[in-house]
């Protein structure tokens, strides 16, 4: 067997370029997607966090506005009204 023979069996010319295997340009094709998926989640998980908080004063707001004066929550205040009718 003759190098060319090797050479050619082995596809060792099918190299991407002189000096880089093609175990290389996999690594480092994978380390770049890999590298977007983090960016991605990243970005993802920060405009949930957001959307989490937005929420959260939403409702913390709405819950204020359905306070009465007296400072109990009105589905606390109505329950009062029902039983004071209730015993009349």
């Amino acid at each position: 067997m003759k190098v060319c023979d090797i050479i050619e069996a082995y596809g060792m010319n099918d190299e991407p370029s002189p000096g880089v295997s093609k175990a290389a340009v996999r690594k480092q094709t994978s380390d770049a997607i890999n590298a977007n998926k983090r960016a991605n989640d990243g970005a993802g998980h920060q405009n949930a966090q957001a959307n989490i908080q937005q929420q959260q004063a939403m409702r913390k707001e709405i819950r204020q506005q359905s306070k009465r004066a007296t400072g109990i929550p009105n589905r606390a205040y109505m329950q009062q009204q029902a039983e004071l009718q209730g015993r009349q």
